[in-house]
């Protein structure tokens, strides 16, 4: 460990402060926290899962929707609901972000950085999956991720831009009654996980940090409403990446105030910095940091290019309707588009969002050529509700498909079937005469 990086956070936290810290990062040992997917499945029944699975459960004391988990279960028991786009493994101190955001059903929200999507994933299910929730993100590899996170969590109200902040502003000017950035950082909080190195530490790096954040920051601030919220966050901990910043923001735009978020179950802090600090030594989570920006007076912007794009809706569903009827499931309240060869599902008030040329739907149900498909993600939302057409696998057989080896056919009859094992959907199969077809994607 760096002696600069020691005297840092002396001078930052104090002696006792800090020393316990430092041993924070050297021991290593942080909570193991999962946060229910509250759009598919209730925190009581992951709860008595995972309990029914040797596991002990009990509350997080940072998130609603977080349970912390300790011991060792049976080998499928944390993959079954996480494959099935039930939960999310999460740390506490990320979840927390979303809480001092609190995203509220039909608003317009913006993650400015969302991949790989824990935070996004649980802004959606804040928002019930209505409204619309705008997930951008430059790197197209980590989108692959987001893409992939969205769909398994059943995640419809989302549209996915791959946009530099500050062309964003030129389509949406003050647009959005809630933002969350989550910027690139130095990932000081990262230092207590087996693959933190505080070695690689230095002032230098947090200096180059700063510049970047600070840039992002006046974009997120020039896209919110007035009155909105804006949250910044980090998995940083030092006073350049996250207080300094956000002191230039109040300095350099008169329009901005800190919007003082009481959390009754907030951690204990340190000092008079500002924010909420997920100190390691105090909460047994990665460090982290957020606060809570609000926009007092309107900056007078105005668009400069037009989100002209509409998304033409499907105004006869009943060919889909019949489809799902088929296993006894019922079509949401939503509505639906037809692009490249997939059928999406979207929230009306996503259907009517004026778009840029350059945008990505987020959850695909059908795929459709000669005949109606499920894609992967449909299967695992429609299986939650099949009444019919259902495939419940054997012990032997669910362990052959996370193998991927051949499944042999029982005494299924030919045809599509929804797949579950002990209720978890898992996908969509085509029994032949000899075997049992499962798809599963590459990514898992």
């Amino acid at each position: 460990m760096k002696e600069s990086f020691q005297e840092y956070f002396r001078g930052l936290i104090g002696e006792t402060e800090a020393e316990k810290f430092f041993e924070a990062v050297k021991v290593k040992e942080t909570r193991r926290s999962i946060r229910v997917n509250s759009l598919k499945f209730s925190k009581q029944e992951l709860r008595e899962w995972l309990e029914s699975q040797g596991y002990q459960v009990s509350e997080n004391p940072f998130c609603g929707d977080g349970l912390d988990i300790l011991g060792r279960g049976e080998p499928l028991s944390l993959k079954l609901p996480y494959y099935s786009g039930l939960d999310y493994p999460q740390d506490s101190s990320s979840m927390f972000g979303v809480e001092v955001l609190d995203p509220q059903p039909g608003e317009t929200v913006l993650d400015l950085t969302a991949a790989p999507g824990g935070k996004t994933t649980h802004i959606a299910a804040k928002m019930q999956n209505s409204g619309v929730l705008v997930a951008n993100d430059m790197d197209s590899r980590r989108l692959r991720a987001l893409h992939s996170n969205l769909e398994r969590l059943g995640i419809w109200n989302a549209v996915c831009f791959r946009a530099m902040p500050h062309k964003l502003v030129s389509f949406y000017p003050e647009a959005f009654d809630r933002i969350l950035l989550d910027p690139s950082c130095s990932g000081e909080g990262l230092m207590v996980t087996r693959g933190g190195k505080p070695d690689f530490w230095s002032l230098k790096a947090l200096k180059r940090y700063r510049s970047e954040q600070y840039g992002l920051l006046k974009s997120a601030f020039r896209l919110l409403k007035v009155g909105g919220r804006l949250v910044y966050s980090t998995c940083t901990l030092n006073d350049i990446e996250d207080d300094s910043v956000v002191k230039s923001l109040l300095e350099d735009f008169p329009e901005a105030s800190l919007d003082l978020v009481k959390i009754a179950d907030a951690p204990e802090q340190i000092g008079s910095l500002l924010g909420y600090r997920f100190w390691p030594q105090k909460t047994r989570t990665k460090g982290f940091f957020c606060i809570a920006i609000t926009k007092k007076s309107s900056m007078g912007l105005e668009r400069t290019m037009d989100a002209e794009h509409s998304l033409r809706t499907v105004k006869d569903k009943k060919r889909y309707e019949n489809f799902l009827g088929e296993f006894g499931v019922s079509l949401p309240d939503v509505e639906m588009v037809e692009r490249d060869e997939h059928v999406f599902l979207l929230s009306k008030e996503l259907a009517s969002f004026k778009l840029p040329p350059k945008y990505s739907l987020t959850f695909p149900l059908f795929k459709v050529d000669r005949e109606i498909r499920f894609t992967h993600a449909g299967a695992l939302w429609a299986g939650l509700r099949a009444k019919k057409q259902v495939l419940e696998l054997t012990r032997k057989q669910v362990e052959a498909f996370f193998e991927r080896q051949p499944i042999e056919r029982g005494s299924e009859e030919v045809g599509t079937y929804l797949v579950r094992y002990e209720g978890f959907p898992l996908g969509s199969a085509k029994v032949t005469e000899t075997k049992i077809e499962i798809g599963m994607p590459r990514q898992y």
